[in-house]
């Protein structure tokens, strides 16, 4: 029988990297942006609550900005960085070994669709459960169950985050914290 891994996506398989969003739009900090637009941009966005030309015009009210939404678009989308070192080839490895990847993740649509263009295993997982289609984010219930009701208890999950590990923990999931690749190939490939 497939085994399932459950891969969180930031942190995990592609750096995340805010001061690009910042630098972007020539700004020095987060304070620089009224808390209940980081608010939006770092929950209702990804929730699927709002769509990103909403938060667009927003951001142009409340930061008092001329800026397109292509302009923002490209700025928010440079969050994504590069992979991490060695991810791409260890999802390789899994998918040979038989193993069934699907992105678990806290992710806007935008931001999934730049992870498919930068992450290049990103083709090798076609599915995954994400925090913009399902309402929710992790560790909230409604995350997990979704995850279980399409593909069961994972045999494995991943994650960067120590309180989305112990989240996944008290649900019964066997959660293991991502340091590295050398996380999962210690564990899988010994």
């Amino acid at each position: 029988m497939m085994k399932t891994i459950a891969l969180d996506i930031g942190g995990v398989c592609l750096k995340i990297e805010p001061q690009n969003f910042l630098q972007r739009l020539d700004l020095k900090t987060f304070e620089e942006i009224p808390q209940r637009l980081q608010y939006d941009m770092l929950q209702s966005v990804e929730r699927g609550q709002m769509s990103f030309a909403a938060l667009a015009g927003q951001f142009r009210e409340q930061m008092r900005r001329d800026i397109s939404d292509a302009a923002l678009e490209a700025a928010f989308r440079s969050i994504i960085g590069e992979a991490m070192p060695e991810m791409n080839p260890v999802v390789a490895q899994l998918v040979d070994a038989g193993y069934q990847i699907v992105f678990f993740s806290d992710t806007s649509s935008i931001h999934l669709d730049e992870v498919r263009q930068k992450f290049a295993a990103a083709r090798l997982v076609p599915e995954g459960i994400y925090s913009f289609e399902v309402g929710a984010k992790k560790p909230e219930a409604a995350m997990f169950a979704a995850f279980e009701q399409k593909y069961g208890r994972p045999d494995y999950y991943f994650d960067d985050r120590a309180e989305l590990i112990a989240g996944a923990s008290a649900h019964g999931w066997p959660a293991h914290r991502f340091f590295d690749a050398n996380t999962i190939k210690n564990l899988l490939f010994r």
